[in-house]
């Protein structure tokens, strides 16, 4: 028997990515009634999140909710929590509303549960492709398509074209600060695990970065809970350019060390500063300190 997913996404404007993503989870070859989708609006003004909702609701198990004004749209967790919180299945998968899962991406999750049992939590990768490249209608259940689109090289992974996180990620769980690789755009958690050690920290929210991990790392620590890497569960990042948040097309980490959430999170996970640092510079990217 199947098990079920509840993925829960954040949204804030940018409806035509939303609406290639969600075309993404019509072409699903996991059976659609075992899965749903929670999208939490963030107050955005693009007035078409409304009409993907209307154009996807009877394909989907679709719930749509529209936020109460909020002091910062840029509210991740406060909304991941309330995902959570009327979620109707076992298995929470998050997910960013710019990223298109591949057509097995839920066959893979369920895979990955039936191999290792289910006192796991999972991460995937992501792919990079940039959104003026996308035909929602071409998308195809065989993956042809996503896997044809030129991969781009993302100011959002310091200019790579292949996920930062590869050469490490496949060592989980055996691999240094293995909560360092949970990236909210992709990974899954037992509902009931995010509810036992207090739901998402939502003094992450308003900036941006740090919160997914901090969700994994208490996760595994205080509920002894298994870090898995899930190798064929992929995500497409639908990618625009920022110039302003990169030199030479990589992101400025210096930024990093003036964002609270990382001082947040340095505070919080001992050693994850010096760990942090090892992995900018794995990089080339160079940091002072705090």
């Amino acid at each position: 028997m199947s098990d079920r997913f509840s993925i829960i996404m954040p949204c804030y404007n940018d409806s035509d990515l939303l609406y290639n993503l969600l075309q993404g989870y019509t072409l699903q070859t996991f059976p659609k009634e075992n899965f749903e989708i929670i999208i939490v609006d963030n107050n955005s003004q693009d007035p078409n999140i409304l009409s993907c909702y209307n154009r996807f609701k009877n394909h989907l198990t679709l719930t749509l909710l529209f936020r109460p004004q909020l002091p910062d749209p840029f509210a991740l967790n406060s909304a991941r929590n309330l995902g959570v919180k009327i979620a109707k299945h076992e298995w929470c998968v998050f997910t960013d509303s710019d990223c298109i899962p591949a057509p097995n991406y839920l066959a893979e999750i369920q895979k990955i549960i039936n191999d290792y049992g289910p006192s796991i939590c999972m991460t995937g990768i992501r792919e990079f492709i940039h959104s003026k490249d996308i035909v929602p209608a071409e998308m195809d259940s065989d993956g042809k398509y996503l896997d044809a689109c030129p991969r781009f090289n993302s100011p959002s992974n310091y200019g790579l074209s292949k996920d930062r996180r590869l050469g490490k990620i496949e060592q989980l769980p055996n691999t240094e600060h293995p909560w360092g690789h949970f990236y909210g755009c992709n990974m899954a958690f037992k509902r009931q695990d995010v509810i036992k050690v207090g739901f998402f920290d939502e003094k992450y929210d308003g900036t941006w970065g740090y919160d997914d991990i901090d969700l994994a790392y208490r996760v595994i620590n205080e509920l002894k809970v298994q870090p898995t890497f899930m190798k064929e569960a992929i995500v497409y990042h639908q990618d625009n350019i920022n110039l302003t948040e990169t030199i030479n097309g990589k992101r400025n980490k210096i930024k990093d060390l003036s964002n609270p959430n990382y001082q947040y999170i340095c505070k919080k996970i001992s050693g994850y500063y010096e760990f942090s640092n090892r992995e900018f510079k794995r990089f080339g990217l160079t940091t002072t300190a705090s």
